[in-house]
């Protein structure tokens, strides 16, 4: 909280922080998603407006199959209250797990975006 106020006392807006709770992998310990997702409602709940950011394949480092892992964390995280990931840019599917988690999360008004997404190919079952 010390870091925002003085963010904050130096001009900067609440709604232009963002605070990012380290992904570690979870193949040295399988508390890290969970930790993961603890600490951004944390964040959430104790420094209202700010936002959060994360490095979304740290989660999977070192395990096989990765982007089912990262997609997965994503829909996860995002119920969890996060703002924004660093994703794989080149993970298609990622951004069908995007739109289908908004739409779930009643983000989409009238399902817009996931329909869209849905014609342009992007969402695929």
């Amino acid at each position: 909280m010390g870091l925002v106020k003085g963010l904050e006392g130096i001009g900067i807006r609440r709604e232009s922080i963002f605070i990012d709770p380290l992904i570690q992998p979870i193949s040295t310990d399988t508390t890290k998603g969970v930790m993961a997702m603890d600490s951004v409602r944390g964040i959430m709940r104790e420094i209202p407006g700010v936002r959060t950011i994360c490095g979304l394949s740290n989660i999977s480092y070192g395990l096989p199959q990765r982007r089912i892992i990262n997609r997965t964390f994503l829909a996860l995280l995002m119920c969890a209250g996060l703002d924004a990931a660093i994703i794989d840019p080149i993970d298609d599917k990622i951004m069908g797990v995007l739109k289908t988690t908004e739409m779930l999360m009643g983000n989409d008004e009238y399902c817009a975006n996931y329909l869209k997404g849905a014609r342009a190919g992007q969402i695929v079952s």
